[in-house]
């Protein structure tokens, strides 16, 4: 009895482990919307008018150990709040891909990997300028060169993802409202 005690139980984890590994990896229209679409609002400022910002205010790192955000160079400020883009993008892309979802998360990997890329070209040397204090002037002209080679490209991305979010929506019937 005790036997067939211990097989049920282990069956039951068994199934219970498939269904919610199964049910985990196949995401709601909803929740694939949410997580490839929704989470390009982090975008949404890409360039002078983020850079600006997060010039004029303190800059700041999260520390694990303490549990809390502390001060740091501007460099630093600046790559954490990339790893985290980097972060947002790696759960794109653990999202399995089919022919429903396909253009929506290809379209978002896209804006997030260009993003990412021209931050760690762009904003990181831009920040070495402030943490080094260099010029205004200098800075400033830092920044229009980068907004001069990269806000088409990114303008462009943004409203590729924009344009395959409201066909996406419009399919699932979702309710949201896409601006571009």
């Amino acid at each position: 009895m005790k036997k067939i005690l211990n097989t049920t139980t282990l069956f039951l984890v068994l199934i219970a482990t498939a269904i919610v590994s199964s049910s985990c990896t196949n995401l709601s229209p909803e929740k694939t919307f949410e997580i490839a679409a929704l989470n390009s609002n982090l975008l949404s400022r890409f360039g002078s008018k983020e850079i600006n910002e997060k010039l004029q205010s303190e800059p700041q790192v999260y520390d694990e150990t303490q549990k809390k955000m502390i001060p740091s160079t501007y460099q630093d400020s600046f790559k954490y709040d990339i790893t985290n883009l980097e972060a947002r993008l790696k759960t794109i892309q653990d999202i399995p891909e089919d022919e429903d979802n396909r253009e929506l998360l290809q379209a978002s990997k896209d804006l997030f990997s260009y993003a990412i890329a021209k931050q760690k070209e762009g904003y990181v040397p831009i920040a070495k300028l402030k943490d080094e204090k260099a010029s205004p002037e200098q800075i400033e002209k830092a920044i229009a060169d980068f907004d001069a080679s990269t806000q088409s490209e990114i303008d462009a991305r943004f409203t590729k993802l924009m344009n395959v979010a409201q066909t996406y929506v419009d399919k699932h019937n979702i309710n949201a409202k896409i601006g571009i």
